[in-house]
């Protein structure tokens, strides 16, 4: 490790990127214990200080990658590559549109962890379990449940047993670090096509440039709410698919009720109002959120087409009987 930390940390004239190459090794040693933990703590200051650039995250990404456990099927679901630290200040609407879309025809793929740093907030698969869900424990629920509900959740400590094995390590760090990009694109379902939200505008490019390198043809990209795939509620958002720029207004949508801190309790019992077609403040967002499911699947590519998908699938109850469905395989799991 040592070597790689005289390219990095010599200072900021005569620091340089690593190779991808370079950056792989680097990873490897950090997964398989070969770096110390100061020289660890070391790196990740070092790249986080001078941001990691795209061939170091390829190579970041790679080492992570040979490590999972994938799950093999012919579906190529949307992967749902949100960030793993959650959301701490304002709703989460996903789990309702997730089930929404599903019923509408897509199939989505999701994965994650709890307890992540820098944020710690509540991901959303947590709001799945207070909906009554379980989160599955097998690779054959998982394949059930995205195939009979359009929709499956894959754990970190189960596809990717070394990169949650440094999880302690970077929660004692505790600050962001190259991980909570790359395991975004780790594609344990081994998709070709992925939407995923950023914080910051320059992370647009490098995502389209990793998701390709993980595989992914079809990517969705765009500055989002906390990270996640909820549009913005109180401004428009600029949504990047492939080639194509795609502005989403929030028309019907009262952000007072998006952007404010609530309990997990609460949250689930607005998703589950949603799907039940009771709900009428939060139903708007999730109908939003749910056509840019279906556009990033491949459904089309109109958004007011897949918002009305969207709303036929709620109307018609195929929503809520996906989410049942799902909470019934996963309660048996």
């Amino acid at each position: 490790m040592i070597e790689y930390l005289k390219v990095i940390g010599i200072g900021k004239k005569g620091s340089k990127d690593l190779t991808l190459n370079q950056a792989y090794e680097a990873e490897k040693m950090i997964l398989d214990g070969g770096a110390t933990d100061i020289q660890t703590g070391a790196f990740w200051s070092v790249i986080r200080y001078k941001y990691a650039s795209i061939e170091e995250l390829k190579g970041f990404l790679k080492a992570n990658m040979e490590n999972n456990d994938f799950i093999e099927t012919d579906m190529k679901p949307l992967d749902i590559a949100i960030n793993y630290d959650g959301k701490n200040r304002t709703v989460h609407i996903l789990p309702a549109s997730i089930f929404i879309a599903s019923g509408a025809g897509a199939y989505m793929s999701g994965h994650g962890a709890e307890d992540v740093p820098a944020k710690y907030g509540v991901p959303y698969f947590k709001i799945l379990e207070f909906m009554g869900c379980k989160t599955p424990e097998s690779k054959d629920i998982i394949i059930k449940t995205l195939e009979k509900a359009g929709f499956g959740f894959y754990h970190q400590r189960l596809f990717n047993k070394k990169l949650y094995g440094i999880l302690p390590k970077r929660r004692e760090f505790g600050l962001r670090t190259y991980h909570n990009t790359i395991e975004r694109m780790l594609n344990p379902f081994r998709t070709d096509k992925v939407i995923t939200g950023v914080s910051h505008p320059p992370y647009i490019f490098k995502y389209f440039e990793i998701g390709r390198f993980a595989g992914f043809e079809r990517i969705t990209v765009f500055k989002s709410l906390e990270g996640g795939v909820e549009p913005f509620p109180n401004h428009e958002t600029k949504i990047s698919l492939n080639d194509k720029n795609i502005v989403v207004y929030p028309e019907g949508v009262v952000k007072e009720f998006i952007l404010r801190k609530i309990s997990p309790e609460e949250n689930a019992k607005i998703c589950l109002s949603i799907l039940k077609n009771e709900d009428r403040k939060y139903t708007n967002f999730a109908l939003l959120t749910s056509g840019i499911l279906l556009m990033a699947y491949g459904i089309t590519e109109n958004l007011d087409e897949a918002v009305s998908l969207s709303e036929e699938s709620l109307k018609s109850g195929k929503a809520y009987e996906k989410f049942k469905i799902y909470a019934q395989i996963t309660g048996e799991g």
